[in-house]
């Protein structure tokens, strides 16, 4: 009885442990800072979703007498992008707004942000201290400024 009270601590450890391992393995990102020049909201019309219930008869005489009932909702695919200068790139960031109660990054345009980049992923630090993933958009190569003489 002893030894599997031990047993069983020592699966709960090792348990612990690889979990905590797990949680610390997250992958660590390459924050830089770059300057947000613009941000724009958009919404695209994605279809509509709905039903509709029929009810009816049929007469004696084979005449079918009924009527139906719909409805249909527009669904919006909402995106919002920004436009973030880094050291020498700028790069065009788009969100999606997954969910009606999803904010998007609270970035104010001519403000520091801290960004990072992943293949084609952008993310971001807002102001309120929030990670937010977006997929970019376009990327640009900034110009050379010209020196003054």
């Amino acid at each position: 009885m002893k030894t599997r009270r031990v047993v069983n601590v020592f699966v709960f450890t090792t348990l612990l442990l690889s979990m905590s391992t797990f949680a610390t393995a997250e992958k660590q990102r390459d924050w830089k800072t770059g300057k947000v020049l613009d941000s724009e909201r958009s919404r695209y019309f994605a279809g509509t979703v709905g039903g509709s219930n029929t009810n009816g008869t049929v007469s004696e005489n084979g005449t079918y007498n009924g009527n139906t009932n719909g409805s249909q909702t527009a669904v919006y695919r909402v995106y919002e992008t920004f436009v973030i200068e880094g050291d020498t790139e700028v790069y065009q960031a788009q969100e999606h707004i997954k969910w009606r109660w999803s904010k998007p990054a609270n970035l104010t345009v001519n403000g520091p942000v801290k960004y990072a980049i992943e293949k084609r992923k952008f993310y971001v630090i807002d102001e309120d201290g929030k990670e937010h993933e977006m997929e970019i958009v376009k990327k640009t190569l900034r110009t050379p400024e010209p020196t003054a003489k």
